[in-house]
């Protein structure tokens, strides 16, 4: 039997929502190819330059979205 620790486990189990995490990977991995094959110029900018710029607003609100689903689950008393 191993030794218990005395150290608090700080780690936290998986969770469905943690999947919302890989949407900007594939954002700008999996959609990278079909990106830079459009001609299209929005505002005059590249189409690459602008997919870039919408990526990471669409980051920062994946990241926001998980942030309030994490904290309203802690709120619910489901703490991990």
């Amino acid at each position: 039997m191993p030794p218990e620790s005395d150290a608090p486990d700080d780690t936290a189990p998986f969770r469905p929502a943690d999947l919302l995490l890989l949407l900007p990977f594939v954002w700008q991995l999996g959609l990278a190819p079909w990106a830079n094959g459009v001609t299209w110029r929005p505002l005059g900018l590249p189409f690459g330059m602008a997919w870039q710029m919408v990526g990471i607003l669409f980051a920062t609100l994946v990241i926001g979205l998980r942030y309030r689903l994490d904290k309203d689950q802690d709120e619910k008393g489901g703490k991990a």
